[in-house]
């Protein structure tokens, strides 16, 4: 039985195994302290706009989402399949001297971990992509429902698999630090891909590198947006970026989805 096969809905036990043994280079990989110059002004927009006070960040990895939108003073509670990703997060919030809850937890599992809904379900860094069918995903859309106020807002940021696929892209990017090359790629095995992080540690000249693989399922622009009215939200809209740009098919990076809790 070969990955794919074996993985076929949500395997949170391989999920969170990838995650715990990419923690430790997790936030030199995605430059964890430039992401709050660059990131902080659209996030102060979002706040603003949907009079955001308390939020879920599902899938947090080491938190960067969840500690931006609590300086930005939403109450923000982070659940992530990682523990040792969880640890991360507890770390920074320490180190910032900020006040966060931070859970380890699924996302077929939410409802079981978290209690108390909230203004604002965000789902970053392209995390649903591990959600590998649509069973699975109506779930996991359905959970984020239920964790919502009235009139709350789920916000979704994908890659666009449109573009990924239809270029068949197979590097992703290419990350060198003062110490360390991180290469992230896609092998294509019809409606899956396997998802490489290969690190190559420079440091140390005895080190052949380390190749860690998940897979994930590129989800398509219409299919999502199926899937959020089938599972009961309003008013999807989508956009390129976190920006609120437009998406583009073809061009944008990012699918980035805002979607409403049915009145």
């Amino acid at each position: 039985m070969d990955l794919m096969t074996k993985y076929a809905g949500i395997d949170d036990q391989t999920v969170a195994g990838f995650y715990d043994a990419l923690a430790e280079d997790y936030d030199l990989m995605t430059d964890f302290d430039g992401r709050f110059i660059r990131e902080k002004p659209y996030f102060h927009m979002l706040v603003d706009r949907y009079k955001m006070s308390t939020a879920l960040d599902a899938g947090s990895g080491t938190g960067f989402h969840t500690l931006l939108l609590t300086q930005l003073g939403v109450k923000t509670t982070a659940v992530d399949a990682s523990e040792e990703m969880v640890k991360h997060l507890q770390q920074h919030a320490a180190d910032m001297r900020l006040k966060v809850k931070a859970l380890v937890g699924s996302f077929e599992n939410l409802p079981d971990v978290v209690t108390e809904k909230c203004d604002l379900v965000l789902c970053m860094g392209n995390s649903l992509a591990h959600v590998l069918t649509e069973q699975s995903m109506l779930v996991v859309l359905k959970n984020f429902l239920r964790l919502l106020k009235e009139d709350g807002v789920l916000l979704i940021q994908n890659l666009n698999y449109d573009r990924i696929l239809a270029e068949r892209e197979q590097l992703q990017s290419k990350k060198v630090t003062t110490s360390k090359t991180f290469i992230r790629s896609y092998e294509y095995r019809d409606r899956r891909i396997l998802f490489n992080v290969q690190t190559l540690d420079r440091s140390s000249p005895k080190s052949n590198g380390r190749l860690l693989t998940v897979p994930i399922r590129p989800w398509l622009h219409q299919e999502l947006i199926g899937l959020l009215e089938k599972a009961g939200f309003t008013g999807v809209q989508s956009y390129g970026s976190i920006a609120l740009q437009e998406y583009q098919s073809p061009e944008s990076k990012d699918l980035v989805v805002v979607a409403r809790v049915s009145a």
